[in-house]
């Protein structure tokens, strides 16, 4: 099929790679055409355009993914956006993760314009990016979904692909997986920092609990390849998980749903924010508590690598 991507960014880049690797024809927007991942893009086979508008008047389905609903908006129906230059049966298919009311707010606009607009966010952070093996959630019209699946494919595992609802459907699953993953992470953190501060190897800790009642996905995956090296490269920025916790507790106030968990993470990850951890992995709020209690949660190679500087 012929595509247009627009967010070559940590996980961008790849699902890009990936679309070419499948054999698709991919055209590319990028506000930073300079940045190494564009390049890099670009010498796989992507072709540059310099603008939304241009960029959905060639092709059959452009893909987004970009931070913020502000950043969906903007691309779909901003003076030079997607909306300006889409033929009718263009299919937009947002993979960020945003309010579900913007994506049912564009999903009308688009209808309005004879364009379709699914909502795909995923979850498997950048190893499932680059792996190729990301879940991803849809909602949107089911034919359309269907008709786009080989796409989602070539970014995601089958198995893991699911069409979920209508039109804002996918940002929900996605929204209440990510409150989960944010509790579990902070939860964890605290835990073995007080393990740590109490005597306990970390690495003992973590083999012994991923066979125990205690297990989780934070635990097997993020905290093994971005904590406990002591490296916190993203991964999952903590900045954007703070933004869909942010969504998540918008959209329990507009259900009336009390998130009392989910508000005090939210605490827990803008003091990780405020301590200048933003940019770095959602992991690094580990470096928050280990402030407070005066441990340092690593793994035996990392503290020797430290030792030996």
């Amino acid at each position: 099929m012929k595509v247009g991507f627009i967010g070559i960014g940590t996980m961008g880049r790849p699902m890009t790679l990936n679309l070419l690797k499948a054999g698709h024809e991919v055209a590319v927007y990028a506000r930073h055409p300079e940045k190494p991942g564009v390049r890099e893009v670009l010498g796989a086979g992507a072709r540059l355009v310099p603008s939304p508008r241009e960029l959905a008047a060639e092709v059959e389905v452009v893909i987004t993914m970009v931070p913020t609903s502000q950043d969906v908006e903007q691309l779909v129906t901003g003076p030079d956006g997607i909306l300006e230059g889409a033929r009718q049966g263009l299919i937009i298919i947002d993979m960020s993760t945003i309010a579900p009311a913007t994506s049912r707010r564009l999903a009308q606009l688009a209808n309005e314009r004879g364009v379709y607009f699914l909502d795909a966010p995923v979850s498997g952070g950048s190893q499932g990016a680059i792996a190729g093996t990301l879940a991803i959630m849809v909602g949107g019209e089911r034919d359309i979904f269907e008709r786009v699946r080989p796409l989602l494919e070539a970014m995601g595992q089958a198995e893991r692909i699911f069409y979920v609802g209508p039109s804002g459907a996918g940002e929900v699953v996605k929204l209440v997986n990510n409150m989960l993953a944010g509790v579990i992470a902070a939860a964890t953190a605290e835990a073995l920092v007080l393990g740590v501060k109490a005597g306990a190897d970390v690495e003992l800790m973590a083999s012994i609990i991923s066979v125990s009642t205690g297990a989780n996905w934070q635990l097997a995956n993020q905290f093994p390849m971005r904590a406990f090296t002591g490296s916190f490269q993203p991964g999952f920025m903590t900045d954007l998980l703070q933004k869909d916790l942010n969504l998540a507790l918008e959209l329990g106030a507009q259900y009336q749903t009390p998130l009392p968990l989910t508000g005090l993470t939210r605490q827990l990850y803008e003091m990780a924010r405020a301590q200048g951890y933003g940019r770095e992995d959602y992991t690094a709020l580990l470096k928050v508590l280990e402030r407070l209690a005066g441990v340092a949660v690593r793994s035996r190679a990392a503290l020797n690598q430290e030792q030996a500087k």
